[in-house]
């Protein structure tokens, strides 16, 4: 029986949490906070007795698996009856019996590991219910049937499962206080409830040596949180790939497992740059933001014997921490933003300006570190230091000599560590001894040794060699604000050639954006004395000197830097992207004009976590002219630069243009000609759209009417006609018509600009040659050609179309915040009808996007029009967190029981835009074989996911979701 009771997190704050009557005794107390772990298998009926003893109406709602209406635990207006309700709002002292069943369609996939990790939580009021405490765990595993027909089990009778030796289930949360039923202050970083960087007196997470643990990891919040958890020492796997890293999202959770073959005391930590702040303070001051604990991992009485083969190669490298004078900007370009050059270059106004005292790691030729071995291309390298390169079963040795006035060290990630090579050191542990591997003194060498073991290793789902990164550790965040960086390569067995080259790349490249905050520098006071014009004024906490201190680049540079890449067309290009620094953020990496090969998909946009990377490939089309990556971040927070290709001699982009001369071009690939007729036209748009939810006040009292630009669809190129909107298109709301094809497809789109201001058509996903970018003046015609290539739709097994986007892209900032976007679906051979819609599929486009009218570009502060009052409490109301353009009722979304519904889900919108989606008492299946309760949708992102609406035992009548 599941109760309500309070408890607390230290002594004063009070909250509310889920507990079993019968499992008092045996409760795990580094659980915290959190409600009994619920476990169920395949076939099972799970049934949760809930009785509530708080002073107020509570409830249990699950994420990940099917129910009725009976058993669905979150109030809103569904139209079911009062009889129905009485799961949603339990009152005080009563019981509720909830009961789910867990079928194979809901159950995991054969992709996913032995049991999916996912949430349950009070959803009566669901902010507030959570902050106060009411979250708990909830697996759901497989059940495995042998050859000779013997049942077998995922998990033991005591709950655990059979396939480890551990398991633990940690949630890495943040409680706004203030939000809860208790009313308070604090907001706080908490693991499973507990701040303050420490489980409770002497528990600790425990294994022995050479352990399978399973980790079920949740992130949560009330507000948009990122979560980069790592574990130091260690190597984990997480949907069959291997990370360094788990990267998640408030609201969403996930497994990965490890083998632990090194005792000692590890530390195991968010990396976001704020959940690292605050080591050693006390939480009852109002806010504690450090997110870590730790395992102890001991000698196994009894060692297993892991299979590992003789190593390979030794690779030895000398590497010295160096201080210089680095140059943040050594070439200005002349069409550089003013404000941007002001603010960030020039030292100008007693700021330090583009050149600071950094310490960087350089490499040598020897141990007596007096030749220095210059890398193939250093402008392009940067700041970062040498790449290391390793196979499996090889072993890394590092020379180390710290030739910079203070004590540094180096330290690994994604690579299996001994103690005394971990070089770094333990905020967590007061007795901790340091050793000379954790801090080398200035003018010492220190040797560290490394040997990549099997479980390192990529696995099949891999990239041949998967994207690291080292750094110092000493103190991480200071070490790295100051400049010491580089990237490591582990790599696959015989993947690298007897030069440390890569077997299958014709060409490799490192791009790491690092976010520098000088700030925090060790060399900052140095700074202001050197660069400063008055260095005893310098105001340490103005917010623009801090700003301008903040230096978002790559490889070190914040302008248009980088050498130029003599990239051939069909060349294969291995891409090493990472994220490294002051970065708080998910980095949106786009890569326009090209798509590359990720996790068995091409894409165009790479969605990074602080103090992640990964490894994609390109490949590069003929024809292909220039490509610009670069981190989509707001106003003067980007680093980006233009890599310019050896243009394919097939082409003359020079030559008179014609669009039906390029189209016939591409016909050649057998594919089918599509030609649309669309606008961008200037309305009047509201929000709340035609019918408003009835249980909550509308938007705040704010206004929700405004002028925006959208695209129309029209049925020939005289643009008299609309193109006649039916059922199926009822749901788009402000996005533009669908824009489909099959493979080997050529889209002509015919655009008309109606608007009083330059707009064009843009495309992601689609091979397009310069002749098809550019802006449209007001009541100008012009008309695109994209072709759908191989690697314009979809790759896995199962998936029948893919999603990318298309928007204007003079300013694509206040473009698509103005309304300018629409959905691309690119389909397999043989999926559309002749009316041009999939045959025997229903499809929905939701795009998840707070459009913010302040970055539109018809918002005008001094205009009556855009809002009633003037003061600056109403700034907020500005923004709309909308799904298709609205923040109520979408219409259109109709379905039927049994029906394979596609849904393509987008997200447009900048670097914190971050959403996760649920659809109550469905399930999502991604393709290839991966199953899903929420799905987070990043910025710059497209999923596609098949869902069926399921509803267990219960009478077929149509219900609101």
């Amino acid at each position: 029986m599941l109760q309500n009771t309070a408890g607390f997190i230290g002594s004063p704050t009070e909250l509310c949490n889920f507990t079993t009557l019968q499992s008092c005794k045996n409760r795990q107390y580094y659980i915290g906070l959190l409600g009994p772990t619920l476990r169920a298998e395949v076939g099972d009926t799970l049934v949760v007795h809930f009785k509530n003893m708080a002073n107020k109406p509570l409830s249990i709602h699950p994420q990940g698996i099917a129910y009725n209406k009976l058993s669905e635990g979150s109030l809103y207006a569904d139209r079911t009856s009062s009889f129905e309700k009485l799961d949603d709002a339990v009152l005080p002292g009563l019981v509720y019996k909830y009961t789910w069943e867990i079928t194979a369609e809901i159950g995991p996939k054969e992709a996913d590991p032995p049991c999916l990790t996912y949430i349950y939580y009070s959803h009566e009021n669901m902010v507030m219910d959570f902050n106060s405490g009411l979250i708990g765990a909830l697996l759901i595993c497989k059940k495995v049937a042998s050859h000779i027909l013997i049942v077998l089990f995922s998990v033991m009778e005591d709950g655990t499962q059979k396939l480890f030796d551990r398991e633990y289930v940690l949630m890495f949360a943040v409680f706004d206080e203030s939000k809860s039923w208790q009313k308070s202050t604090s907001l706080l970083y908490t693991i499973n409830g507990y701040a303050n960087g420490t489980l409770p007196g002497t528990v600790h997470l425990g294994a022995c040596t050479y352990d399978n643990i399973s980790w079920h990891l949740i992130g949560m919040s009330s507000k948009p949180e990122i979560f980069s958890i790592h574990f130091n020492g260690q190597v984990l796997e997480q949907n069959r790939c291997k990370v360094s890293t788990v990267n998640l999202v408030g609201g969403a959770s996930t497994t990965a497992n490890m083998t632990v073959s090194q005792k000692g005391r590890w530390l195991i930590s968010s990396l976001v740059q704020k959940h690292l702040q605050g080591k050693g303070t006390s939480c009852s001051e109002g806010s504690c933001a450090v997110t870590e604990s730790v395992i102890l991992v001991s000698s196994s009485l009894s060692p297993k014997v892991l299979l590992t083969l003789s190593k390979t190669v030794d690779w030895e490298y000398f590497i010295a921490a160096e201080e210089i004078t680095w140059d943040y900007a050594p070439e200005i370009p002349e069409t550089i933003d003013r404000q941007y050059k002001a603010q960030y270059l020039d030292n100008f106004s007693n700021l330090i300006g583009k050149k600071y005292k950094k310490a960087v790691f350089r490499q040598y030729a020897d141990a007596n570190f007096n030749k220095r071995l210059e890398t193939p291309r250093p402008k392009e390298m940067g700041i970062l230091g040498p790449i290391i390169r390793a196979q499996v079963r090889d072993i890394i040795k590092i020379v180390f000599k710290n030739m910079a006035s203070r004590p540094y060290s180096i330290y690994l990630h994604g690579v299996t560590l001994s103690k005394d090579a971990e070089g770094a050191t333990d905020p967590l542990d007061s007795t901790d001894n340091s050793t000379l591997s954790k801090a080398v003194q200035p003018g010492e060498t220190y040797t560290y040794k490394w040997s990549i073991v099997d479980t390192d290793q990529p696995t099949a789902q891999d990239a041949q060699c998967l994207t690291r990164l080292y750094h110092s550790a000493v103190d991480v965040t200071r070490d790295i604000a100051s400049g010491l960086i580089g990237p490591l390569l582990i790599c696959k067995s015989e993947a690298l050639d007897k030069r440390g080259v890569q077997k299958k790349a014709d060409v490799e490249q490192q791009a790491v954006f690092a976010v520098f905050d000088e700030n925090k520098s060790w060399y900052l006071e140095d700074n202001i004395k050197q660069y400063c014009s008055n260095p005893s004024s310098v105001k340490r906490d103005d917010p623009k000197f801090y700003r301008s201190n903040v230096m978002h680049t790559i490889n070190g540079y914040m302008s248009d830097r980088t050498e130029i890449l003599r990239f051939c067309h069909d060349d294969i290009v291995q891409w090493h992207v990472s994220s490294i620094g002051t970065q708080d953020e998910v980095a949106s990496i786009r890569f326009s004009g090209h798509t590359f090969l990720t996790r068995g998909k091409y894409e165009d946009v790479l969605n990074l976590f602080p103090m992640s990377g990964e490894s994609v490939t390109e490949y590069v089309p003929g024809g292909s002219d220039s490509e610009e990556i670069a981190d989509n971040l707001y106003s003067y927070e980007y680093a980006d630069f233009n890599d310019p290709y050896t243009t394919d001699p097939r082409f003359n982009i020079n030559n008179v243009r014609n669009p039906d001369d390029i189209a016939v071009h591409y016909l050649r690939s057998r594919g089918n000609m599509r030609r649309y007729y669309i606008t961008a036209e200037e309305v009047i748009w509201d929000y709340a759209g035609l019918k408003k939810r009835n249980d909550r006040t509308s938007h705040d009292g704010g206004n929700t009417i405004y002028k925006k630009v959208i695209f129309r669809s029209y049925v020939d190129s005289t643009f008299t006609t609309r193109e006649p909107e039916g059922e199926y298109d009822e749901h788009l709301g402000i996005l533009g018509p669908v824009i489909r094809a099959e493979v080997d497809d050529v889209i002509q789109v015919h655009f008309k600009n109606l608007a009083s201001r330059p707009y064009s058509l843009h495309s992601h996903g689609l091979f397009y040659e310069k002749s098809s970018e550019g802006r449209i003046q007001p009541n100008d015609t012009y008309t695109y050609v994209w072709f759908a290539t191989k690697r314009s739709g979809p790759i896995q097994p199962g998936a029948a179309c893919r999603s990318w986007a298309y928007y204007s892209g003079v300013n694509p900032e206040k473009d698509i915040h103005s309304g300018l976007i629409g959905p691309i679906l690119i389909c397999q051979k043989g999926t559309l009808s002749t009316s041009n819609r999939p045959v025997d599929t229903r499809e929905f486009v939701l795009l998840f996007m707070v459009f913010d009218e302040e970055r539109s570009w018809y918002f005008n502060k001094h205009s009556k029009k855009t809002y009633t009052e003037k003061t600056s409490e109403v700034q907020k109301y500005h923004k709309f967190h909308a799904i298709n353009g609205i923040i109520y009722h979408l219409q259109g979304l109709r379905m039927y029981k049994d029906e394979l519904v596609r849904w393509h889900l987008l997200n447009m919108g900048g670097s914190k835009d971050i959403h996760v989606v649920h659809f109550h008492g469905q399930t999502f299946t991604e393709v290839p074989g991966h199953q899903l309760g929420v799905y987070p949708l990043l910025p710059g992102t497209y999923q596609l996911s098949g869902l069926v609406i399921y509803t267990p035992n219960y009478e077929a009548k149509p219900y609101t979701w």
